[in-house]
């Protein structure tokens, strides 16, 4: 990423992100990611368009399994 397009408080907050994220216990993370991901399933289920579940629902699925992350909601 080229920092000459970031704002200073941009570059700040890039360097402190991985330090404040530490601070967060894994169980509060899986579920605000789980939360999160809910969230996302939720709006493209309730989208008229096919090609949204078609492309997205499988990446869900794929993050989910890559950070194993279980569906709280299934």
């Amino acid at each position: 990423m080229n920092s000459l397009f970031l704002t200073p408080a941009t570059q700040v907050l890039n360097l402190m992100l991985p330090s404040l994220l530490s601070l967060i216990p894994d169980d509060i993370m899986e579920r605000g990611v789980d939360a999160l991901l809910d969230v996302i399933e939720t709006a493209i289920a309730n989208s008229a368009t096919p090609v949204d579940d078609a492309l997205v629902l499988p990446l869900i699925s794929a993050l989910r399994h890559k950070l194993n992350v279980a569906d709280s909601a299934a």
